[in-house]
């Protein structure tokens, strides 16, 4: 039995490269196991990650299954008793191994969870808590159907995999932490181009594209009033809505400024000028849609309603690293920029939802109402500025 582990462990050594993701190395650990006559019928492998809205996630597998799935554990998911009333608890807070025989229904009868693995015809239950890097924490459950359980010498040879797993836990966690960093802050293009080495300064591409700019009407009033703290939850609720509206009609968003949002809808051999107009101008109805929903409510609630304004315009940019040489961040610069942020601000000025230039109107299948022609600071010559025709018109 003993040279069976040596041979995985030399395995989980030699691919510490080639699994880029803990389900695929899952799945051929448990296949590995099997073969060498270790009684899986069961395995779960959950891993805690640094995630804006995800505790951690599993790696589940059973007898039944064709392959290993990945599970995703939510923050409210550690608040119900499939966690709070289950050997895992256990695990993460006391970081101690657990074996118990599910034939004695008095074994680990503080944990209710596991009447259901009784009931499965699961006839025990193993648990290992497996740290990894500086802070980080897995845990191994396994059980098995055959009677009798694990015998000591299957559980010494699991447990000599830990000190090889527990590295390569912490290489796939540590590639998997820089993406999810870099798509929570850059956004999922950007990081993964950053990711891909395009960290230089000065590097980047002129691209054309749909430029989209939200903003939140009487931000600073809302903000005098109810203070810095409050207005977090207020931002957040906007935010979702621009941004769950954009990343419908697979915009970009660059960042965050404030109360306002600048996204790109990139035009390329796929995507033409007219579609990405299309979409940008759909992301924003939907946007202003999704916020009279919660303003509403808010409302309702004897709260201040929350209205916005998207500005948009179709130009040219220069998409790329700028900054000091050891700080940089990935956007967009150039003329077209600076107009549909002046576009902005006129909209502010004359109440209107959703404005946009003569050269969005152009690429749209429905007709436009042409508002005006204004002047624009740092915009050579009269803007023409459309807003979208009323369906009564």
């Amino acid at each position: 039995m003993s040279s069976h582990f040596d041979d995985i462990v030399a395995w989980l050594i030699a691919s510490n490269a080639e699994y880029i993701d803990l389900r695929s190395l899952t799945g051929e650990l448990i296949s590995r196991l099997i073969e060498a006559g270790v009684p899986v019928h069961r395995f779960n492998l959950g891993v805690f990650a640094v995630h804006p809205e995800m505790a951690g996630y599993a790696v589940v597998w059973d007898s039944g299954m064709s392959e290993a799935i990945e599970v995703p554990v939510r923050r409210e998911d550690l608040l119900k008793p499939m966690y709070l009333e289950s050997p895992i608890r256990f695990l993460v807070e006391k970081r101690e191994s657990v074996r118990l025989d599910l034939d004695d229904p008095m074994a680990g009868k503080e944990y209710p969870v596991l009447d259901d693995f009784r009931a499965e015809g699961f006839t025990t239950y193993l648990g290992f808590p497996i740290p990894y890097g500086d802070d980080g924490l897995a845990i191994l459950s396994l059980c098995t159907k055959s009677t009798g359980g694990y015998l000591p010498e299957e559980i010494e040879g699991i447990e000599s995999l830990f000190p090889v797993l527990s590295l390569l836990v912490n290489v796939v966690e540590s590639k998997r932490l820089a993406k999810t960093v870099l798509r929570t802050y850059l956004g999922r293009n950007i990081g993964e181009r950053v990711l891909a080495g395009e960290i230089l300064r000065g590097q980047g591409e002129t691209i054309q594209a749909a430029l989209w700019l939200c903003d939140l009407r009487g931000f600073t009033a809302m903000t005098s009033e109810l203070g810095s703290l409050p207005m977090i939850d207020i931002m957040n609720q906007y935010f979702d809505c621009m941004a769950d509206a954009v990343w419908a009609e697979d915009g970009e968003i660059l960042k965050f400024m404030g109360d306002a949002m600048l996204v790109v809808f990139r035009i390329d051999d796929d995507i033409s000028s007219s579609e990405a107009t299309s979409r940008a101008v759909r992301a924003a109805e939907d946007a202003i849609n999704r916020l009279k929903v919660i303003s509403d409510k808010r409302v309702t609630e004897g709260l201040c309603q929350l209205i916005a304004g998207v500005a948009i315009h179709l130009g040219s940019v220069v998409y790329g690293n700028i900054g000091a040489s050891s700080r940089l961040d990935f956007t967009v610069m150039g003329s077209s920029v600076n107009l549909v942020s002046r576009l902005q601000t006129l909209q502010g000025e004359l109440g209107e939802e959703i404005l946009y230039t003569k050269e969005i109107a152009a690429h749209l299948s429905k007709p436009s109402e042409r508002i005006g022609s204004y002047p624009l600071k740092g915009v050579k010559g009269l803007v023409e500025v459309f807003k979208q025709r009323a369906m009564s018109d």
